[in-house]
């Protein structure tokens, strides 16, 4: 079995561009055959207006689906989980991790920059379909900020390669642009940010003290890293 140092491992789809939601849960129906879908979010209330997009597309293709909230005790092992929310993606993993049978597991997120959605389960596996759609992705200067760190960290971690260096350069040059960055691109930032933090087996701010190594990897000085994150009000 291969050694995190041997693989690289990603979703086996990720969407990223804008509108392709209804693509995405197209294919649940016409290449997986999947007839009914449990939605897990976190608050109804405040989830409706982008929840009904989903909905909608899942009515318009005739599959039954089920909304739940995330402390909803689930008995049964549904044929598809969705997981729409940056706040349930974590919890929702678990759940999925535990039962008995792997559904097809969908991660949607909810919040520009996220990177939860193309983490990986406790088991090691990661979600089947990820849909970063900026149709419905709100922009939060917390979670893009989160973003720019697990990209560094990253960058700092012993077990970065050159696939997950390539992917966190990238992130951290697009997220040192915010607050000019368009929705796209925090999305995009947010996802690569995301693969290369799973990908370098890094922990959560492992890049405190480790600017150098950083900076090198970007071509830059420290100090003008330094002065670039400050620049954008983070705080390290």
């Amino acid at each position: 079995m291969a050694n995190h140092f041997e693989l690289f491992r990603v979703p086996e789809k990720i969407y990223f561009k804008k509108g392709s939601l209804p693509v995405a849960l197209r294919e649940l129906k016409e290449i997986y055959h999947i007839k009914k879908v449990r939605i897990l979010t976190a608050d109804l209330r405040h989830q409706e207006a982008v929840l009904q997009q989903v909905t909608d597309r899942l009515h318009e293709l005739q599959i039954d689906y089920a909304v739940s909230e995330l402390d909803a005790v689930i008995t049964d092992t549904p044929e598809c989980i969705l997981a729409y929310g940056d706040s349930v993606l974590e919890t929702a993993s678990r759940i999925v991790d535990s039962l008995p049978e792997k559904p097809y597991y969908i991660t949607v997120p909810s919040y520009l920059g996220t990177t939860a959605h193309v983490l990986p389960l406790p088991d090691g596996s990661f979600p089947d379909m990820t849909i970063a759609d900026t149709d419905v992705m709100l922009e939060n200067t917390n979670v893009v900020k989160i973003a720019l760190s697990r990209a560094l960290d990253a960058l700092a971690s012993e077990n970065a390669t050159e696939y997950s260096d390539g992917m966190a350069v990238r992130a951290v040059q697009i997220l040192l642009h915010y607050p000019e960055c368009s929705p796209e691109q925090l999305a995009e930032a947010g996802t690569l940010a995301g693969i290369a933090f799973a990908n370098a087996h890094a922990e959560p701010n492992q890049h405190a003290g480790q600017e150098s190594v950083c900076a090198e990897k970007l071509g830059m000085e420290t100090q003008r890293l330094l002065k670039s994150l400050e620049a954008i009000a983070f705080n390290f």
